[in-house]
């Protein structure tokens, strides 16, 4: 079994180094973590064999930092030196809060503090049942392979209040998360087209793709469309007009001059 789950372990870790994406802790999502490990006891707690541990944590992320998170574990033991039916099996539950560091990041360290309480479930005919209260602390490290799914290993100091006993419990699972905030992308800033550039070549006030006359010589005064300007309505303009005020209907030549002259 615990080559069974070992071999997954380094298959994720494979799949972690070899796989980019881009992942964070979304507030307000959920989390379930399948775990397992090993749990250590302190020598004087009943002289049990140190052993594995099952269990599943759920959470919910009330930001990217901070979390909180139900534990239920399993952890079957022996005591030692004892003959006869020497199993005793211990069932924990508790609540921890968490404190992501780097949420935006594809590797989430974080803090993890709590407390609950164990069942000891004596061997069948032994009155040594009990319930102990404990707290525990400790650390952990979640690297996400996918932006929903995470490998994740963690330690924990366990401290059963009843007695002066320390417990060490290390974990390794992957946790599935689902729910919560989607990141909403930055709107790209276009940039401003280019300016259009119109030209006035000939300088006369109008520019070029509206100008009816081109060309017109420098100085020379013009109407809207950029053709000189004709005040006595000869054909002639100003400019050239040498008989300017020409009667309306009286034939001029190149000049402005009439056909009298």
């Amino acid at each position: 079994m615990m080559k069974k789950i070992g071999m997954l372990v380094v298959f994720v870790l494979l799949l972690a180094v070899a796989t980019t994406v881009q992942a964070e802790i979304k507030a307000g999502s959920f989390s379930v973590t399948p775990f397992i490990g090993t749990y250590i006891f302190e020598g004087n707690e009943y002289d049990f064999r140190n052993t594995y541990a099952a269990g599943l944590r759920a959470g919910y992320n009330f930001t990217k930092n901070i979390g909180v998170e139900g534990v239920l574990s399993y952890v079957p033991t022996e005591i030692k030196n004892m003959t006869g039916n020497d199993e005793v099996e211990l069932f924990g539950y508790g609540i921890e809060g968490l404190y992501h560091f780097m949420p935006e990041s594809r590797f989430v360290p974080f803090l993890a503090v709590g407390i609950g309480e164990i069942h000891y479930n004596a061997p069948a005919g032994d009155s040594g049942n009990m319930n102990k209260f404990y707290i525990d602390y400790g650390a952990g490290l979640k690297i996400f392979v996918t932006d929903s799914i995470a490998l994740r290993a963690d330690v924990r100091h366990v401290l059963p209040t009843n007695d002066n006993y320390n417990d060490f419990l290390g974990t390794v699972g992957i946790t599935f998360a689902f729910g919560g905030e989607k990141k909403v992308a930055e709107p790209k800033l276009e940039e401003p087209p280019p300016p259009v550039v119109i030209l006035d070549s000939d300088k006369d006030g109008v520019p070029d793709n509206l100008d009816k006359c081109p060309g017109t010589p420098a100085g020379v005064v013009v109407d809207k469309d950029g053709c000189p300007v004709d005040s006595d309505k000869d054909g002639v303009a100003d400019y050239l007009d040498k008989c300017p005020g020409t009667p309306a209907g009286v034939v001029v030549d190149k000049d402005g001059w009439c056909g009298c002259r």
